[in-house]
């Protein structure tokens, strides 16, 4: 298992590395800012954070899905933090795990009932969009079992995580749900590279979203054209 989880994650990285590696290098021959654009680099930087933070663009897009997705991220993040916390610093917060682990659900399912009953979003999706929202509520539902049906022995799940920290492997607590969720995990960090999931990086890459918003100022040159 441990070391599934060490391939899983050099896969997430390379491929990581490999899809930002290929975006560097396409290049972009025409000045297409969504505007109103800023006009400064200070402006685009703030710009990007407030489409990282407050996801802006799907606000003013659909307010449903913006509630949804901002709840789901938000969830996420504060997941991670619990992970950090508890199974590395060993510090126990009543009660917020369950509640984000709620939180973190509820989104997931209103996002994979809305593909399926809207007919304009059932039309144009495929096959990776429903994979990658199963992975994300595999991951959820198991972590979720853990919480509240109880049996995970915490102790020996922060050894074995402090064992992969420090590259020294020790077998995994032997509960279903804690293997299952491994399991789910693994699948998903190799999937993310490969998939629409990596929009948490290709967001800033986004031609629309990265440039100023300067033509008249500046002359854009197409950056094959050596003339």
């Amino acid at each position: 298992m441990s070391y599934l989880l060490y391939l899983s994650f050099a896969v997430f990285l390379l491929g990581m590395a490999w899809r930002i590696s290929t975006w560097l290098r396409v290049p972009v021959p025409l000045k297409i800012p969504l505007t109103p654009g800023p006009t400064t680099g200070a402006g685009v930087a703030k710009r990007l954070a407030g489409e990282v933070v407050l996801f802006r663009s799907l606000l003013r897009a659909d307010k449903p899905l913006w509630v949804a997705a901002w709840l789901f991220h938000l969830a996420l993040v504060l997941l991670a933090l619990g992970h950090f916390t508890g199974l590395v610093l060993a510090i126990e917060v009543p009660f917020a795990g369950s509640a984000v682990g709620i939180l973190a659900m509820l989104p997931l399912l209103y996002l994979l009932v809305r593909r399926l009953l809207v007919e304009r979003l059932r039309y144009i999706s495929v096959f990776g969009d429903y994979f990658a929202l199963a992975l994300l509520l595999l991951v959820i539902v198991t972590g979720n079992q853990m919480r509240f049906l109880g049996g995970l022995d915490i102790v020996k799940a922060r050894e074995f995580v402090a064992g992969l920290l420090a590259f020294h492997p020790v077998p995994p607590p032997s509960n279903v749900a804690f293997v299952a969720h491994l399991l789910v995990v693994c699948v998903l960090l190799a999937y993310i590279p490969f998939s629409k999931l990596m929009h948490l990086g290709g967001l800033f890459f986004s031609p629309t979203l990265n440039q100023t918003n300067d033509p008249r100022q500046r002359r854009h040159v197409n950056p094959w054209n050596h003339d």
